[in-house]
């Protein structure tokens, strides 16, 4: 067929024509696929400019679309980070899958700070769907020069289109910061996050000789040590130059993690490393309410913690109280107009666990997260019901300790000073309220990317200190996903709380790594995580005591150790006696009288 004749029939034309075009777009779609793409829409970035009553986001000059210089303002710290926050402009489909990358890029560039560092703070959140527990976060600390920042991300879901945003947060104590630049790649299917660009974390006092550090190190040696004294007599004797080998067992302090009922009773390999190297247990799960409702479940679970007092293991029983909806029967929400049937169906449960744990369980979250679940307060008309709950477990059982527990209170550089003065006078008002019987403070400790110092959490321990309870770190977990820098804050953390003379527990939020990747102290084969390793050198190397001496003439030895429960093993004429001292603040001296 002749070209002319191509031209001349319009039905041959305009398939050509339409062959042509799909051809092209799908060339367009391929080169699409191989390489990122920006999904920020700077046509619409007029939608995030405001002046709020805590602060505000404007232009800084005529320039506009991808030349734009933003200026991002807080005059006035709200109550929670996100009261200041704008979802950036984004374009195109948003249905990703499960795995899908991106790279956030920008530059910025801090003006005013509150902090002595001079830096701003940004919040980054990639909401994935409609529920915030599904958000992505990371925190960038903004420094006063030009600089370059790259966040990557990877969706651990399929994204809810509706939902999806990126949302810059800004909620900080006053500060003032520029920003431009800003670029939302998404790269294509198979890309490894990992080869990406990434801004390093730090935080202040990470250096090695830093003066918190060596400080704190001396408080552990003043307050978490002491000299002792064993005399040992055999046969009426003093025994004198006896070869002994002394070792600490077991802590003082109470280092734990959570395990699940299911995990205690099948010996799994998460309640085998338990009982090696933990003192304390939480159930994650077992003892809310909700869960101890299921027959099956609460069987099990009090299975579980008659091994655990057989494996001789405190429990931290978690949580008589959640006063909010979302952790509550669903009978409290349709009974909200009858507050004394909801006093009645709270105040059963909370009688009725105690009865069936009695002797099984050492300390109690009685009351967990008030500051934002408010429910049963409101409800009921007061925290009366909170009040009667520390009253019912000082009643059945008097050998429990009672704690209170919060979120929010180290975490995020420790900024949220309104929730922290709240919590110092719930805590106040809780044992005021009580007649004293507030025994502890719980405090979460579940860490972003925006690491709070060490100096920073030794100040916020430092102002509960002063209500003169104990401390627990309750829940401590680790969004940083570098392994040395986790590993590094970790051991940081630990040394901070463990200087601390109010600090009795430090309890990890979980054990063996999984997909949430918050704890890593074991992986599924049983090898030491990042976390794990800063542990286990702290507890097995560095904070603990191992003697080999012998005894003077009169059958004594002096030694300086950890608080603690030790083994002695001691030859006498070819004989080994071995044996248990328990070295407290009250008991520094033994008399050992060897048959």
């Amino acid at each position: 067929m002749k070209i002319s004749k191509v031209f001349s029939n319009p039905k041959i034309y305009t398939f050509l024509l339409l062959s042509v075009f799909y051809f092209s777009c799908a060339q367009k779609q391929i080169n699409l696929k191989n390489k990122p793409v920006n999904l920020i829409d700077y046509s619409r970035l007029d939608s995030i400019m405001h002046l709020k009553e805590y602060g505000s986001i404007s232009y800084l000059d005529d320039k506009r679309g991808k030349e734009s210089v933003l200026v991002v303002k807080t005059v006035k710290q709200p109550r929670f980070i996100y009261k200041l926050s704008e979802a950036l402009p984004l374009k195109g489909k948003k249905n990703f899958k499960k795995g899908q990358v991106f790279l956030l890029t920008f530059d910025a560039k801090s003006l005013k700070s509150s902090l002595e560092t001079g830096e701003a703070k940004v919040n980054w959140q990639l909401r994935q769907a409609l529920s915030h527990r599904h958000d992505l976060k990371f925190t960038n600390s903004l420094v006063p020069e030009w600089k370059t920042y790259y966040v990557p991300f990877e969706t651990t879901i399929d994204v809810d289109p509706g939902s999806f945003a990126l949302v810059l947060q800004y909620g900080y104590r006053p500060q003032e910061f520029l920003i431009k630049n800003i670029r939302f790649l998404a790269y294509p299917g198979g890309t490894d996050i990992n080869t990406l660009p990434k801004t390093k974390i730090t935080y202040k006092g990470m250096e090695k000789d830093a003066g918190w550090r060596q400080k704190a190190l001396k408080r552990i040696e003043k307050i978490r040590k002491t000299d002792f004294t064993v005399k040992f007599i055999h046969k009426g004797k003093p025994l004198s130059n006896a070869k002994v080998k002394i070792e600490l067992i077991k802590h003082d302090f109470d280092f734990g993690a959570t395990i699940s009922s299911k995990d205690v009773v099948n010996n799994t390999l998460a309640y085998q490393k338990l009982k090696e190297y933990f003192d304390i247990c939480v159930f994650e799960n077992d003892l809310k309410i909700r869960q101890w409702q299921q027959p099956k479940r609460r069987a099990m679970t009090l299975k579980a913690l008659d091994i655990l007092k057989l494996d001789g293991l405190k429990v931290k029983g978690h949580v008589l109280i959640w006063p909010g909806f979302k952790y509550m029967p669903k009978k409290i929400k349709q009974n909200q107009d009858n507050p004394e049937l909801v006093k009645k169906i709270i105040l059963n449960h909370v009688r009725g666990i105690l009865r069936k744990t009695k002797g099984k369980i050492d300390i109690w979250d009685v009351v967990n997260e008030a500051y934002t679940n408010k429910d049963l307060q409101r409800i009921t008309g007061s925290e009366k019901i909170l009040y009667q709950g520390f009253r019912i477990v000082k009643k059945m059982q008097p050998g429990a300790k009672r704690f209170a527990n919060e979120y929010g209170i180290i975490s995020q550089g420790g900024i949220n000073r309104e929730k922290q003065k709240w919590y110092y006078k719930f805590i106040k008002r809780l044992d005021n309220r009580t007649g004293g019987l507030v025994d502890g403070i719980g405090i979460q400790s579940h860490i972003g990317n925006d690491l709070t110092s060490p100096e920073r959490i030794l100040e916020i321990l430092d102002y509960y200190a002063k209500l003169d309870k104990e401390i627990s770190i309750s829940e401590f977990t680790l969004d940083v996903k570098d392994p040395e820098l986790r590993e590094q804050y970790t051991r940081d953390f630990m040394i901070a709380a463990f200087s601390h003379p109010s600090v009795t527990q430090f309890i990890f939020w979980g054990m063996i790594r999984n997909k949430k990747e918050k704890v890593d102290l074991f992986n599924p084969d049983g090898t030491p995580g990042a976390m794990g390793r800063a542990f286990l050198d702290l507890t097995q190397n560095v904070w603990t005591t191992k003697t080999e001496t012998q005894t003077d003439k009169r059958g004594k030895l002096k030694t300086r150790g950890f608080y603690g429960i030790y083994q002695y093993q001691i030859e006498v004429n070819g004989k080994t006696y071995k044996g248990i001292l328990n070295v407290t603040r009250d008991n520094t001296d033994f008399d050992i009288n060897l048959y």
